[in-house]
């Protein structure tokens, strides 16, 4: 980890006197913490999604050498592939991110990532704007003769079920992978990159076009729905500091379109 620990790892100058994020908006440190820099935040985020995409690859191998098969085999999208190495790799980056940002800052990671309470009308709001933005997704996908459902979620869930997994699956989705993405990159990122003003706003939408590039598994389709849906998780993120509300937004994204896939090919196996 060398690399990071010159000129990237300089704690930014800025401090803020206000308990939890600027009032104006942005990613403020809590009083009394410094927090890390742009370059810094990108090379830690970087750094450790790639740790947990390793860890999570060792399970995976490890489970298949138990089972007999080669080493890195994955057939298509597999149910129990998915879902392990989402429960692992999401796991192992939570763990990491806690300890870098206690580590690098000396703040408490509940306060830093922005896991804080928030209101219910922060909640209304958010969940208003998703349901607004499903709806005109539905009504899009409808006049253009677009399946809202990818082939990726159709085969996770047939063979997730078809394997007795389908529990795990439906935990790793609807659960865990919206609690690990929405730490990385409405907690840690948005911490370090998200300030007052028009370039905070700049630095959510790359933000979100990154978070966007992680869901390869989709087409064109599929990514642009993660992309505006990022921008309003971004947005709510914005305007209520809070990243327990984006995670809790993302939960219902997330099982929305899981109930979705189970009503289109059905909850058990024909």
């Amino acid at each position: 980890m060398s690399e990071f620990s010159a000129s990237d790892l300089k704690l930014a100058s800025q401090r803020d006197g206000a308990p939890t994020d600027n009032p104006a908006g942005g990613g403020a440190a809590p009083a009394g913490t410094s927090r890390l820099g742009v370059l810094a935040t990108f090379g830690w985020a970087l750094l450790i999604f790639a740790l947990g995409q390793v860890v999570g690859t060792c399970v995976v191998a490890l489970w298949n050498l138990a089972h007999g098969l080669p080493l890195l085999f994955i057939a298509g999208y597999d149910g129990k592939v998915v879902a392990l190495l989402t429960l692992v790799t999401n796991a192992v980056q939570i763990a990491l991110f806690v300890v870098v940002v206690r580590w690098r800052t000396a703040a408490d990671p509940i306060r830093y990532l922005a896991l804080t309470r928030f209101s219910g009308r922060d909640f209304l709001i958010g969940l208003l704007a998703i349901v607004g933005l499903a709806a005109a997704i539905a009504a899009f996908s409808r006049v253009a003769g677009l399946d809202t459902v990818s082939s990726f979620e159709t085969e996770v869930f047939t063979t997730g079920r078809s394997d007795g997994w389908l529990a795990a699956v439906i935990l790793a989705i609807v659960v865990v992978g919206p609690v690990g993405e929405e730490i990385m990159f409405r907690g840690f990122m948005f911490r370090g990159w998200v300030v007052p003003g028009w370039r905070g706003a700049l630095a959510i939408v790359v933000i979100t076009l990154l978070w966007s590039a992680m869901h390869i598994q989709y087409d064109w389709f599929g990514v642009s729905q993660v992309f505006l849906t990022g921008l309003v998780l971004g947005w709510v993120r914005w305007r209520s500091h809070s990243c327990l509300l984006t995670i809790v937004l993302h939960v219902l994204v997330n099982l929305e379109s899981t109930i979705e896939t189970a009503v289109k090919i059905g909850w058990t196996a024909p």
